[in-house]
């Protein structure tokens, strides 16, 4: 359980939003509508897009990839 140590626990509401703001703020991805955040009982989580909006699909998968691995060295999803 050393993951949890080294990181802050975050629900699933607030990862949400907050990986929404930022993918928002990469160009071509202002439009992206809808995230879904994917965890399991370890307090891991992966995050993918749901809804693109008008976002191109290969720029707001890649800028979300790049959210998540700044995201998980941060935070682990708090088990509610």
């Amino acid at each position: 359980m050393g993951l949890l140590k080294d990181t802050m626990a975050i629900g699933r509401a607030d990862l949400t939003r907050n990986c929404l703001e930022e993918i928002r703020l990469w160009p071509g991805c202002e439009t992206v509508e809808r995230l879904g955040i994917l965890g399991d009982l370890r307090g891991r989580f992966s995050v993918h897009v749901t809804d693109y909006g008008a976002a191109k699909k290969k720029i707001a998968d890649r800028a979300i990839r790049c959210i998540q691995r700044e995201k998980l060295r941060r935070y682990h999803l708090r088990l509610d």
